[in-house]
C-alpha cells in the first residue's frame, strides 16, 4: 500500500483530481470515498476511456473504511446514551438504599429507580439490536460468508435490505446512502470476474476459494466433524495442475482491494504535524510520503517489510534517514539505469 501522491492542493474539485489521476494510464479500478470532486473525476476518466479501445477499462468502488468508521460514529453515540441510563439507574439504586438505612419512606425513589432501569435496559437492548443489525450489513460488504463460501452482489444486496428497518431514523441515512450506493459491492463484481478468468470451472473455483478462506479468513471453532472436514480442506495436497489454479485464485482474493488504506495511513501520521501546525507545506507532506514509504511494517501480512520494498522498487537503501541524505539526481540516475536494464 504505497503511497504515491501527497499533493497539496488549493482545491478538490474534479478537474483538480483529474489532472492528478491523468498520469495513471493504465488504471483498472479506483477506490475513494464518497466525495463529489474525486468521483466526478473518475467518471470523467472512465468516459473518455471508452473512446479509446486501447485503453483499460476504468471502474470505481467507494471505500468501505469511511462506511464502517460513520456506523461506528453513530453506534458510540448509542451506546454514551446507553452507560449514560444505566449509570443514572445505578444512582438511583443507591438512593432507594440510603432511603432504606436511614428510615425513611423509600416508595418515591423505588419507583424512579425501577423507571430508571426500565430505561436503561430499553437503552441498552436498542444498542444491541443496532450493534446486531451492522454487524450483519457488515458482513456482507466481505469477500466471503460466515460459511465461507464466496460473496456476490446479489446475497449483499438481499443481507443489506434486510438490516434496513433497523438502521432507520436520519442518524443513519449516511450509512444507508453508502450502503445503497453501487459502488459499495462493486469490487465484488470485479473480483467475481477476475475469478473466472483465473479458474473458468466453477467447481473448482470454489472449492479453492474455500481453501483460501480456511487458510486466511480465521473461521470459528466448529463441532469435530466440520473441523475434521475443514482441516483436510485447509491442508490437503493438491496436484500440481490444482496448486496453479490455487495460487491463480489466491492473487486474485489477496489483490481484492476494498478500502483506501495507503490514504487512510498516510492521514494517521500526517495527524500529529496537523496537531501542531496551521499549514502543511508540499515539503513536509513530501517528507511524511517518505516516511510512510520506506517504514517497516512491525505486524499484519506486510510484516518486516515496508510499503517500497513490497512494491518491488529497487532502491540502493530503504531507510528513511538514508534515502533522506541521498542525492535526488543520483538516485534518479541510479533507477533509470537500473530499469533501462530490466
Amino acid at each position: 500500500m504505497t503511497a504515491v501522491l501527497a499533493h497539496n492542493a488549493s482545491d478538490r474539485k474534479a478537474e483538480t483530481w483529474a489532472g492528478q489521476l491523468a498520469p495513471f494510464e493504465r488504471l483498472e479500478f479506483a477506490v475513494s470515498d464518497a466525495a463529489k470532486g474525486i468521483s466526478a473525476a473518475v467518471s470523467r476518466l472512465a468516459r473518455a476511456r471508452r473512446d479509446t479501445p486501447s485503453a483499460p477499462t476504468l471502474e470505481h468502488g467507494l471505500d468501505l473504511f469511511h462506511t464502517t468508521m460513520e456506523a461506528r460514529r453513530v453506534l458510540a453515540r448509542h451506546w454514551r446514551h446507553a452507560e449514560a441510563a444505566w449509570e443514572k439507574a445505578e444512582a438511583a439504586e443507591a438512593a432507594v438504599a440510603r432511603a432504606k438505612r436511614q428510615g425513611l419512606d423509600a416508595r418515591g425513589v423505588s419507583r424512579t429507580a425501577h423507571a430508571a432501569w426500565r430505561s436503561a435496559v430499553a437503552s441498552l437492548e436498542q444498542f444491541e439490536r443496532l450493534e446486531a443489525a451492522w454487524n450483519r450489513a457488515h458482513a456482507a460488504l466481505d469477500r466471503f460468508t460466515p460459511e465461507g463460501r464466496l460473496n456476490d452482489r446479489v446475497r449483499a444486496e438481499s443481507e443489506i435490505a434486510a438490516t434496513r428497518p433497523a438502521l432507520a431514523g436520519s442518524e443513519w441515512s449516511k450509512v444507508r446512502n453508502f450502503l445503497d450506493d453501487p459502488r459499495s459491492l462493486r469490487f465484488l463484481d470485479r473480483m467475481h470476474r477476475r475469478l473466472e478468468e483465473a479458474e473458468p470451472r466453477a467447481d473448482w473455483r470454489a472449492s479453492l476459494a474455500w481453501r483460501w478462506w480456511l487458510r486466511h479468513g480465521r473461521p470459528k471453532p466448529a463441532d469435530p466433524l466440520t473441523a475434521s472436514i475443514r482441516s483436510v480442506g485447509r491442508h490437503g495436497e493438491l496436484a500440481p495442475r490444482e496448486q496453479r489454479s490455487y495460487d491463480q485464485i489466491a492473487a486474485v482474493l489477496k489483490d481484492t482491494v476494498r478500502a483506501s488504506s495507503a490514504v487512510e495511513c498516510l492521514n494517521s501520521v500526517l495527524r500529529m504535524q496537523q496537531s501542531r501546525h496551521r499549514r502543511m507545506t508540499q515539503p513536509m507532506l513530501d517528507l511524511k510520503r517518505l516516511y510512510w514509504n520506506s517504514r517497516v511494517f512491525r505486524s499484519g501480512p506486510r510484516k518486516t517489510t515496508s510499503p517500497y520494498q513490497a512494491l518491488g522498487l529497487p532502491l540502493p537503501s530503504f531507510d528513511f534517514w538514508d534515502l533522506l541524505q541521498t542525492n535526488p539526481a543520483h538516485l534518479t540516475q541510479q533507477l533509470s539505469t537500473q530499469g533501462n536494464a530490466e
